[in-house]
C-alpha cells in the first residue's frame, strides 16, 4: 500500500514538470533593455517667475511614447511633481516622446490629450534631460500683508489679492469656489491636502460685503478680484513660546480642468514663531 502511494506521487510529479517545462518554453524572453532614461524638471509660474506653488501630487506630468511604433502607442503612467513644481521619473525607455503637464494651470496641450496633441510639446529622452515648464495658473494669490499672530484674540491674520492668472478663455471665467486659509502647527506644507481643522478657516460663500475683527476692531472685507482681502484663522490657537506655525493661503475656480478638476492655486509658504 505505501508504495503504490509512492508511486503515484511520482507520476503526479512528473505530470507537474511536464506542465511547467510546456508552459516555459511557451514564454517569449524579454530581450529589451531596462528602462533607463531621466525626465525631471520644474514647472514655474509665469507671472511670478518662480516655481509654481501647490499641493503635493496636485500636477501631473504625461508622457507618451512616440517611438514605439510595434503596436499603437498608449500613455505612460502619470507621474507627479511636488509642492514646489519639482518633478523627476527614471524609470522611462530611451525615446521620443509627447508630453502634457496637467495641474492648478491651463494646460500646455490639447484638452483631448492624447487623441490630440500639440507636436511643439514633443522631445527626445535620452540619458538624463532635464525640461522646465512655464505655465499660467488659474488663479494668481498674493500676499499684501504677511501673516501675524493677535494677542487681542489669539488669532493670525494677513491680507492677500486673488487674480486670474490665465488669459486662456476656456479657463478664466469661472467664479471663485473657495479661499482657505490653511495653517499647520506640526507639518510645514500647510494646503487642502494638510492643515489643522481647528484653525484653518474655509470660506466658500463671498458676500456683497463682509467683516472681520482684527486686534479687536472691526474690519471691512469685500471681497474682488484685485482687491485686498482679508484672512484669517478661527478660534483660539494654542499658545505656546518658541511654536511655529505654518500657513498658506489657497484659492480655486469652479471650472473644470482636464485630468485635475478644480485644484487649489497658493500663496507662498510663511511662517509665524510665538514669542512671549
Amino acid at each position: 500500500m505505501q508504495s503504490r502511494k509512492k508511486y503515484s506521487n511520482y507520476i503526479a510529479l512528473l505530470v507537474l514538470l511536464f506542465i511547467a517545462a510546456g508552459y516555459t518554453a511557451c514564454i517569449k524572453a524579454d530581450n529589451y533593455a531596462a528602462p533607463n532614461a531621466t525626465f525631471y524638471g520644474t514647472i514655474y509660474d509665469s507671472i511670478t517667475g518662480q516655481p509654481l506653488q501647490m499641493d503635493m501630487n496636485e500636477a501631473r506630468i504625461q508622457v507618451l511614447e512616440l517611438s514605439w511604433t510595434k503596436t499603437k502607442p498608449t500613455p505612460n503612467p502619470d507621474f507627479y511633481a511636488n509642492d514646489s513644481g519639482y518633478f523627476y521619473n527614471s524609470a522611462l525607455f530611451n525615446g521620443y516622446y509627447n508630453v502634457n503637464v496637467v495641474g492648478p494651470f491651463a494646460p500646455i496641450n490639447s484638452t483631448q490629450w492624447p487623441s490630440v496633441i500639440d507636436s511643439t510639446k514633443s522631445l527626445t529622452i535620452q540619458g538624463k534631460v532635464q525640461q522646465n515648464y512655464t505655465v499660467a495658473p488659474i488663479l494668481e494669490i498674493q500676499w499684501v500683508t504677511p501673516p501675524v499672530y493677535n494677542s487681542v484674540d489669539s488669532s493670525i491674520t494677513a491680507t492677500v489679492t486673488v487674480n486670474r492668472g490665465t488669459k486662456n478663455p476656456l479657463y478664466n471665467t469661472g467664479a471663485i469656489k473657495n479661499i482657505n486659509f490653511y495653517i499647520t502647527g506640526n507639518a510645514p506644507y500647510p494646503g487642502d491636502a494638510s492643515y489643522d481643522s481647528r484653525y484653518t478657516a474655509i470660506k466658500n460663500s463671498f458676500g456683497a460685503k463682509d467683516s472681520v475683527k482684527v486686534n479687536g476692531v472691526m474690519m471691512a472685507n469685500v471681497f474682488a478680484f484685485g482687491q485686498t482681502y482679508i484672512v484669517k484663522s478661527i478660534n483660539k490657537l494654542a499658545f505656546a513660546a518658541g511654536r511655529t506655525w505654518w500657513v498658506r493661503v489657497g484659492a480655486n475656480t469652479a471650472t473644470s480642468l482636464p485630468v485635475v478638476g478644480t485644484p487649489y492655486n497658493y500663496t507662498s509658504i510663511q511662517t509665524i514663531t510665538m514669542v512671549k
